[in-house]
């Protein structure tokens, strides 16, 4: 996960320290949340309680499988299946040394950039602010 704003200062920041070569870099913010801080993050920073029950792993891909033969019979494609519960139990760590040893210190930390984001999109009224359109 990455904050944007971290990325636009990575990016300002190689413009003004690597100017030779061809530099590919993998941003990622560090240290990466478990799915249990992330979402007791996301709760504290909206205000609202977001209920942390836990199922075992077979349960989940249980009800998975079920909607997998449901979505087959139907042939409607659901919101739920066993491939979505099984990526969202998996571990995705990406490696960011490279980014860790250009030198670069992020400006936000990953808990204040994702406070940001959900202070912006959920919490203060942008109708007055800016929007942007794609065309």
């Amino acid at each position: 996960m990455a904050y944007v704003g971290n990325i636009v200062a990575f990016i300002k920041f190689l413009i003004e320290n690597k100017t030779e070569g061809y530099n590919v870099y993998n941003y990622i913010d560090k240290p990466d949340f478990t799915m249990n801080e992330l979402v007791d993050h996301v709760s504290k920073v909206l205000k609202k309680h977001i209920p942390a029950t836990h199922f075992p792993l077979w349960l989940g891909m249980m009800g998975g499988y079920c909607f997998d033969v449901l979505a087959f019979l139907t042939r409607k494609k659901l919101t739920v299946s066993s491939v979505r519960v099984k990526k969202f139990c998996a571990t995705t760590q990406f490696d960011a040394t490279k980014v860790q040893e250009s030198g670069f210190k992020a400006p936000y930390t990953l808990g204040e950039g994702l406070a940001r984001t959900l202070e912006f999109e959920f919490v203060h009224d942008a109708s007055e602010g800016i929007t942007f359109k794609s065309e």
